[in-house]
């Protein structure tokens, strides 16, 4: 095999060992295009399945799902695209003949798989995807940007969920990546007031500097006694997001703090073991609690829409940028050993 018929790529081959490689540049089938990847973003879930607790994957793995990269090869049947397109990518494989696919409610899909988890994903130079699930960006949004468009649209698909009326009052709880974009997301549907709420006092004033009317400490006071000071108490909140999810801690305390009639959006995963002795209380309160789950391509559209108009925004946001040759390195110092604060880390393939 040439060199130039041959691409960098990193897998895990079992928990905790990634190795680095080389394999041979994939070809693209009927209606998929060759995707040069030029940035991808480190998700959280990424240290799931790095430790191995992931409950959908499987290896020998190349993780990889928040990315974005050049169009280098089309396809049999692709009209929609062209060589050099700059994209950002949406992480799903499906079967595109169900009902789902066919109104592009792809999250729906029975088949789903996600590429980094369920399926080899954006860690190495090239990957093959689905044409329709590259979406051009503008020549104003840059690969980073687009590579964020990712947990951006988490997020807004989220911030959706919650049908946000113009003049709600909006709690997030959880100022990861995930609850900025949701508190900006939330702003563009109408919401008037959005406060968050973290234990992380860097990530807290990230949030007021893109936007955050106030924002709540936990790790200073209780959730009840911020929006008291910032708000006059919790009965003025109309809807919740909980980006946390765990053990379910923080469902049960924004239940025992909604008014009637709230609504309540979860966000984060939820463990297995979760403890939430008030849960029936969304009967008896008519609480409306709401999942979510991933996004569909409108979403990407309407973010890249958003980002582009700079009415969501991703500044500050990405903290470090290594080349992907440094994975090793950076999952072993920032996941392994948490050697220093981030926000987001972004890996660079140019």
């Amino acid at each position: 095999m040439n060199d130039k018929d041959r691409m960098y790529c990193v897998t895990l081959k079992r928990p905790m060992v990634l190795e680095e490689g080389y394999k041979g540049i994939p070809s693209p089938g009927k209606d998929e295009v060759l995707i040069k990847v030029r940035r991808i973003g480190l998700c959280g879930s990424d240290a799931i399945i790095y430790y191995g607790k992931h409950p959908y994957v499987s290896y020998p793995l190349v993780m990889g799902h928040e990315f974005s990269g050049e169009i280098t090869g089309l396809g049999e049947g692709v009209k929609s695209l062209a060589i050099g397109q700059r994209v950002a990518v949406i992480p799903h494989l499906v079967c595109g003949k169900c009902s789902q696919c066919k109104t592009e409610t792809f999250n729906f899909c029975e088949q789903l798989r996600c590429t980094g988890a369920e399926a080899d994903g954006a860690h190495c130079e090239f990957i093959v995807m689905p044409a329709v699930m590259a979406i051009p960006i503008p020549d104003n949004l840059s690969f980073d940007d687009a590579a964020m468009i990712e947990p951006a649209c988490v997020a807004y698909h989220a911030a959706k969920r919650g049908e946000i009326k113009n003049g709600d009052t909006v709690l997030i709880v959880g100022a990861g990546p995930i609850g900025i974009f949701a508190m900006q997301s939330v702003k563009v549907l109408g919401a008037s007031r959005v406060y968050i709420a973290d234990i992380d006092e860097k990530r807290l004033k990230l949030a007021l500097s893109l936007g955050a009317d106030g924002v709540i400490n936990v790790a200073q006071e209780k959730i009840t006694e911020g929006l008291v000071r910032l708000i006059g108490g919790t009965r003025e909140v109309d809807v919740f997001f909980d980006c946390v999810g765990q053990n379910g801690e923080i469902l049960e305390e924004i239940i025992l703090m909604a008014k009637r009639g709230s609504r309540v959006v979860m966000v984060g995963v939820l463990q297995m073991d979760y403890n939430i002795p008030h849960l029936p209380d969304f009967v008896q309160h008519e609480l409306r609690l709401s999942g979510t789950t991933m996004y569909v391509p409108l979403d990407y559209r309407d973010m890249i829409k958003y980002l582009s108009e700079g009415r969501i925004s991703t500044k500050g946001m990405i903290t470090h940028h290594f080349p992907i040759t440094d994975i090793i390195k950076v999952f072993r110092e920032f996941i392994e050993e948490k050697k220093e604060y981030f926000f987001k880390i972004m890996f660079t393939l140019d």
